[in-house]
């Protein structure tokens, strides 16, 4: 390193010295305030890993060879696979959504960020840049093509007309990347060595630890994997029970080791600038390949980005967004040849509900004039050179599969100019189809309906798209699509933060799901405390219920909402009222913040004595709970699976009783007198044993959560659940 490089370091690093303390001291000085920042976490990402990690293979070998592609390459991340395909991706560090991108050049994107492949901040992110991201593909052969015309493999030479190509975009709907973050675009080629890549895992069973059905590890305590794995020691994160499973690292993976070379970069911007800059949604990036030593069998790109997070604790969340949008790579192209006879939706489908993406059902009937969107608006790309004409139609069915008269549409038929002729501040959907009520006949809370688009070329009928949309009718009260963009917070202590919603028929208000954020080292992990108001000619006015002492709740998924229940429920006619909180900090909370629905004119704080309307537009996620007693984690439907031990009603509120309902392969009563049951509290004490019974007295149990367990001696059955006690 030169003097003059040396000394432009040291000032580079400084600036971020000196932005860092003013980011630290800034909130004391200003009045407070509402903001938002970067998701903390990716709960999409771990419901996908829960629900797909039993069906996991482990690696028979230790060294992961892979063979090459051949020509073209192209992905344009259309298929929701929440991790990249394994068809033509090697890592699985980008996350493939609908959500994130801001009007993308057709449905789905890959989003680079500070969030690793578990959906967790990167443990090594701080407030200077660090190497986050990687979309790697898998080699792909340079070196020959198969010649259609010759009806043979040719030789692939740089007069071959060889490019790569891509769209991206910074920051779309999430936070935008510094100046001094970017993403980089990397060639590269095998070196001849190898290098560990991650490790594999496997799926684990607490019985394979204990021989005692009552034996339990607390959290933080190091196990091993089976003896066919290498010898790495796992640390618990929650309490591993004897029916318990869990994922622990297993097989140490190697893959080839490849020299990166670098290609291209983009520094970090706003969405704004980057729109006003550019006069595109997404800009398009095209690369010769002319350098005759990448004309190999094992040639493999890569993109990756550098980021950054906030220098304050409650504010180290997901930072520094990249999309990007229909990779290619192939041969016999031209510099310009971006355009294909193809047509998209571009954006999630909205459902017909005016306001709410969901409710529950008895208050839409109670209203459905009101609360029946007149039109929808459905955005399409041509992603073509030249304007053509589709043709657009949509359906509706029940959750029977019946197509619903009431929704029969006649269609639309209409010119759509190419995408690349967009008024990227003027754009306009291609169609606004009138809609209709739903309508059924059950009295429950609960209903669905599926609707779907579809749209043609009018000139070639299979050239087309469909997307899907499940209207679900739920026993809570929905602004947000249950995706979060970003992280919306409020400072100093005392802050107040209200959602105005509205009850269209006399209902009872039991709990509210908030959608938390986590931050990096959970520092949101504060006091506040839940709040209900009245209406008072638009505001919050008089306060109806206070729950104190509440902090922020994680559960992982889309639509995993922590729900809060209320020791106190709320009576409410046809009226409007607010929920929301008071903080006790001056740390930002960060509640989920989802910014594909526009709920601005229901979002209200007060930091000052007054209550103002939010500056930012978006829903924050939080979902009042309506009707009939709770259980802590809310099932879709009201049947509870036959294979699993049921606990009714849970929690137990008006009563001293549960009932226990056993499972299909422990009901038979011939074996009724071989079945004991005992009830668990969380420092592993046995509060409750004996012989089954279907109803237990829990009176005198404590406010808090406790383990069901039976055991069924005449099969050597075990069952596991949970049973929350609030009083």
């Amino acid at each position: 390193m030169t003097a003059w490089q040396w000394i432009q370091t040291l000032f580079f690093n400084m600036k971020l010295y000196f932005i860092g303390i003013l980011l630290i001291v800034l909130p004391f000085f200003t009045l407070g305030q509402e903001y938002l920042t970067g998701i903390g976490g990716n709960g999409v990402i771990k419901k996908f890993q829960k629900q797909h990690q039993q069906n996991h293979i482990p690696l028979k070998s230790k060294f992961l060879s892979i063979l090459p592609l051949d020509l073209p390459f192209y992905d344009d991340f259309s298929i929701m696979t929440v991790y990249p395909d394994t068809n033509r991706w090697i890592d699985n560090e980008a996350f493939i959504n609908s959500t994130f991108a801001y009007f993308p050049i057709n449905y789905g994107v890959a989003t680079l960020d500070v969030i690793d492949a578990n959906g967790n901040i990167y443990p090594e992110a701080t407030p200077f840049t660090f190497l986050a991201d990687r979309l790697t593909s898998k080699p792909i052969r340079l070196d020959s093509v198969y010649d259609p015309a010759a009806q043979a493999m040719k030789k692939l030479t740089p007069a071959d007309s060889v490019y790569f190509s891509f769209y991206y975009q910074p920051q779309g709907l999430g936070d935008y990347p510094l100046d001094y973050d970017s993403l980089v675009l990397e060639f590269g080629l095998y070196n001849g060595d190898t290098v560990f890549s991650h490790y594999d895992s496997v799926t684990v069973f607490g019985y394979e630890y204990f021989d005692d059905p009552e034996e339990y590890y607390p959290p933080k305590v190091s196990i091993l994997p089976p003896l066919s794995c290498d010898p790495i020691w796992y640390q618990l994160k929650d309490t591993l029970f004897y029916n318990d499973s869990v994922r622990i690292p297993c097989d140490s993976v190697l893959v080839y080791d490849t020299k990166w070379d670098f290609i291209w970069s983009a520094k970090g911007d706003s969405l704004d600038v980057f729109l006003d800059s550019t006069d595109a949604f997404f800009k398009y990036v095209v690369i010769p390949i002319e350098d005759t030593a990448y004309f190999r069998n094992d040639f493999q790109f890569r993109f990756k980005n550098f980021g950054s997070i906030s220098n304050i604790n409650s504010w180290k969340s997901n930072t520094d967004q990249w999309h990007l949008d229909m990779v290619r790579l192939d041969w016999n192209r031209k510099k310009l040849d971006k355009y294909r006879r193809e047509v998209s939706f571009t954006l999630d489908a909205p459902g017909f509900i005016q306001d709410f993406s969901s409710m529950p059902y008895k208050h839409y009937a109670g209203n459905i004039t009101g609360l029946k969107k007149d039109s929808i608006s459905l955005y399409v790309n041509n992603l073509d050179s030249v304007n053509h004409t589709y043709q657009y139609d949509y359906f509706v069915q029940n959750a029977a599969g019946d197509t619903l008269p009431a929704f029969e549409y006649d269609g639309f038929t209409g010119m759509l100019n190419s995408v690349y002729a967009q008024d990227v501040f003027d754009y306009q959907p291609f169609v606004n189809p009138k809609v209709t009520y739903f309508y059924t006949s059950q009295s429950e809370d609960t209903a669905d309906f599926r609707i779907t688009h579809v749209i043609r070329d009018s000139d070639l009928p299979d050239n087309g798209d469909t997307l899907v949309y499940n209207q679900q009718f739920r026993n809570y009260l929905a602004y947000d699509d249950g995706t979060a963009e970003s992280g919306y917070g409020l400072s100093p202590g005392g802050a107040k933060l209200a959602v105005r919603f509205r009850t269209e028929d006399v209902d009872t208000l039991r709990g509210v799901k908030m959608y938390f954020n986590k931050t990096l080292g959970n520092e949101n992990d504060r006091l506040f405390h839940i709040t209900v108001w009245n209406d008072n000619d638009g505001i919050p006015g008089d306060t109806l219920m206070v729950q104190l002492n509440e902090r922020p709740a994680f559960t992982d998924g889309l639509n995993r909402y922590h729900t809060f229940i209320f020791d106190r429920y709320v009576k409410l006619g046809v009226q409007s009222f607010f929920i929301g909180w008071t903080q006790t900090s001056n740390d930002n909370l960060n509640i989920g913040f989802d910014r594909n629905t526009n709920a601005r004119s229901k979002n209200y704080y007060n930091v000052d004595g007054s209550w103002v309307n939010s500056s930012f537009e978006g829903a924050i996620m939080i979902r009042p709970i309506l009707g009939k007693a709770l259980g802590d984690d809310l099932p879709d439907s009201k049947s509870t699976p036959v294979d699993d031990l049921a606990i009714h009603p849970n929690p137990p509120i008006g009563t001293n009783q549960i009932y226990v309902g056993l499972p299909k392969a422990s009901s038979d009563p011939a074996i009724r007198n071989y079945l004991n049951l005992r009830v668990v509290d969380l420092y592993g004490r046995v509060v409750i044993s004996g012989p089954y019974t279907d109803r237990i007295n829990i009176d005198f149990l404590k406010k808090g959560l406790y383990i069901v367990n039976l055991h069924d001696a005449a099969q050597a059955l075990h069952y596991s659940t949970k049973l929350l006690i609030v009083k």
